[in-house]
Parts: structure tokens; C-alpha cells; sequence
């Protein structure tokens, strides 16, 4: 699951007075507008994207979002548990229209499961962390247009995550389980560590070839992987490249507190792509996490978000291959910290882009994430996961 840093994680994660300002889009449900200063935040607003009970006292979560938007509409996929109190992960859907200068999001009681743990299955457990594009794919002699990656496990102990794949026609479903390949991604029968999971999928040619980056545990390290494959025949999956581990130059250059810590380390990611500029962006939880010593102690406390050069290299995203001594360094573009939101934990991030993984607007870009407050019980905690956003301006343009 998206929550939980890959050694600290259990299977389900499920984040006052601010300096930001802190507005409610949770309005119940369209093309763009010419300049979306409505559509999307400005530049330190932070807002509040919908409810689900009451927070803090209601038992249900909502965390690990996956958004594009498509001739207007804001089509959100992201993680909940779908009976009060149960911690069970499912993916849950939800989208936002932009009707007469505002935000409207489908209502509480319209919220759409679109995929549940199978029982007897790799993904018994939980299904979570969702990531959602578009593009051209067959299954079974049926084409599809959406493909998603999710994580599933057995498990509730932590262990041997899993990455799968499902496939539909409409982003609200119904989502297909593409149960002759999955897990796409395994583990071995035998592992007891986290395994992989907390997959960011992108389209790189918006047809049948794509990037898959997800979260690992090894006996010996953990990090970032990458694989490009060729899923345009989804009953024959072809893996054309992989990274072991992606590149974290530059992820500890960041601003930060007088003698903090700062990890180079990429984990739980949002990624977009400038397509006209040749830009790699990428949001991820900062390490350490809980530098305060409070509960809970496995979600970032803040995100940071970061650009990556992909200009000069002969197939896009080749820069995600590199190895680390050739690769180009990650560059600052931000922070979501209690600072800018009030929020004591700001985790499980994901990027607002369109169908293929690519910018929505020019200039700037949309980071989701989920709160939580701090609390030694887990539906103290829990119980506060809800998702926002705020925007950042891309600094490479005024340059």
C-alpha cells in the first residue's frame, strides 16, 4: 500500500493555524477554463477535495490518489476502506466537474468500488494503490483504453506486496482483472519482506508501451524500480527495459530546517512528463519520517516535488535508466509541509496529469496528497486521511 514507507508498512495505510490558505472543494457534482486559477490551485492554496464522514470520527480512509483530467472532468482513483470500520482496502472512484466556476465532486453516497480483494488470490487481502492512463490495449481479443496498475497481498503483516494490472473502456469501469498475467510483478513464495507495490504508471508513446515505477524491498536494499513494457497485447507482455533502482542525485538538495536530515532516496511516487520541455517531474514522501518522535511513525511528514532533465537523449523517459553515476541530478521545485497545510503528516502523494501521464497545464503542476493527524491509536489516525492538493509553478520556464 501507498501509506507506509516499504520497510515499515502494513498492508493497509492508510493525513490549526496554517500559512496557506485552505479552501473547501468538496462540493457535490466542462471543458477547462482559458486559465485554470479555478480548475487547478494557485501556488500556496491548498485545497480540500472531498468528504467522506466526518473526519476524525467516521472510520473510513482515503488516501493514494491517481487523477487525470479528460475533456474536463477530474477523474480521481485512490484508496478506501467500503464498510465502516473495516480495515479492508479497496479502490474506490470519484470525479470532479468544473461547473460554473467550481469544483463539483460526486457525491458521498455515488462513490464507485471499482475493484475489491479476490478471494483464494494473490490480492485476497487488499487492492490498493492505484495508478490509471490511457492508451491502446487488448485483453482476451478485447481492445481496452484504460490501464491500471494496483498493488494486492495475502497478507497483513507487511509483506509480499504484489503489482497487477486491470483494464476498462471507461474510467469509471467496469475494471477487468487481467488475471492470466497478474501479478505482473511477484514475489517469491517465500519472501517475507514488503515486496513491490505503489505503482506509478505512464504512457510513453499514449498507445501500448509504457513505464511501470514502483516501490521494492530486497534482502539488501529498497528503493525505486523501473520497467518499460510493450502492453499492447496484454496476454503477452513484452519487457522491453528495467531499472533496479532509480536515480536519487540531488533528492536531499532541498530546503529544509537549520541541522535537519535529508535521505537521497526516492520511494512512493507521482510522476508527470513534460512533453514539450523534456521534463521528468516527480513528487515523494522526504526521509527520514516522524522527525517529531509522534504517531504514526511509517507516512512522510512532507512531500517533496522535484524536475529531472530528459532533453538530448534519444527515446523519452531514458533518463529513468540512467544509472547513477550518468544520470543528470533531480531538481527542487518544492515542499508540502504542516507549514504550508497545517497538517502534521502529508503523505501519499500522487500528480493531477492528463490520460497519457502528461502535464494538464503548461505552467505549473497539481500534487495531490493525504493528511493525517497524529494519534496513537489507528483509527485516531485513520480516520483523518483525507486527500487535498496544492500547485507548484514550474521554475525551469522562467529560466
Amino acid at each position: 500500500m501507498k501509506g507506509k514507507y516499504i520497510f515499515l508498512l502494513f498492508p493497509l495505510l492508510i493525513g490549526g493555524c496554517n500559512n496557506s490558505s485552505i479552501s473547501d472543494d468538496s462540493s457535490s457534482s466542462s471543458t477547462l477554463p482559458s486559465k485554470n486559477e479555478e480548475f487547478t490551485p494557485l501556488e500556496g492554496e491548498v485545497r480540500k477535495w472531498f468528504d467522506h464522514g466526518l473526519i476524525g470520527e467516521d472510520r473510513f480512509y482515503n488516501y493514494c490518489p491517481s487523477t487525470f483530467v479528460e475533456n474536463g472532468v477530474k477523474h480521481i482513483f485512490y484508496c478506501s476502506n467500503k464498510m465502516f470500520g473495516n480495515i479492508t482496502d479497496y479502490i474506490a472512484y470519484r470525479k470532479g466537474e468544473y461547473i460554473n466556476k467550481e469544483m463539483i465532486y460526486s457525491p458521498e453516497d455515488d462513490i464507485k468500488f471499482l475493484l475489491e480483494p479476490t478471494k483464494g488470490t494473490w490480492d485476497a487481502r487488499h487492492t490498493c494503490d492505484p495508478s490509471v492512463i490511457k492508451g491502446e490495449f487488448k485483453y482476451d481479443n478485447v481492445k481496452y483504453q484504460y490501464l491500471m496498475a494496483y498493488l494486492g497481498c495475502v497478507t497483513s503483516d507487511n509483506t509480499r506486496n504484489e503489482t497487477g494490472l486491470a483494464v476498462a473502456n471507461s474510467p469509471e469501469g467496469p475494471w477487468i482483472k487481467c488475471d492470466k498475467i497478474n501479478p505482473i510483478l511477484k514475489v517469491a513464495d517465500d519472501n517475507k519482506l514488503w515486496g513491490n507495490g505503489q505503482s506509478e504508471i505512464i504512457s510513453v508513446d499514449k498507445k501500448g508501451r509504457v513505464i511501470i515505477c514502483n516501490s521494492f524491498s530486497s534482502p539488501n536494499l529498497g528503493g525505486e524500480q523501473c520497467w518499460e513494457y510493450d502492453l499492447s497485447d496484454l496476454n503477452n507482455p513484452i519487457l522491453i527495459r528495467g531499472k533496479d533502482h532509480m536515480n536519487t542525485n540531488g533528492t536531499a538538495n532541498v530546503d529544509k530546517e537549520d541541522g535537519e536530515k535529508v535521505n537521497a532516496s526516492i520511494t512512493n511516487i507521482g510522476l508527470a512528463y513534460d512533453e514539450e520541455n523534456k521534463k521528468i517531474i516527480l513528487a515523494k514522501g522526504r526521509s527520514p519520517f516522524a522527525k517529531d518522535g509522534q504517531y504514526p511513525n511509517f507516512i512522510a511528514d512532507q512531500i517533496d516535488v522535484f524536475y529531472l532533465d530528459d532533453s538530448g537523449n534519444e527515446n523519452p523517459f531514458d533518463e529513468l535508466f540512467k544509472s547513477q553515476s550518468e544520470a543528470r541530478d533531480w531538481k527542487f521545485i518544492g515542499t508540502i509541509n504542516e507549514k504550508l497545510t497545517g497538517f502534521k503528516r502529508n503523505h501519499n502523494t500522487g500528480l493531477v496529469r492528463d490520460p497519457y501521464g502528461r502535464l494538464v497545464e503548461k505552467d505549473r503542476i497539481e500534487v495531490a496528497f493525504t493528511r493525517s493527524d497524529l494519534s496513537d491509536s489507528d483509527w485516531g489516525y485513520l480516520s483523518t486521511y483525507r486527500i487535498y492538493s496544492t500547485a507548484f509553478k514550474l521554475p525551469y520556464l522562467s529560466k
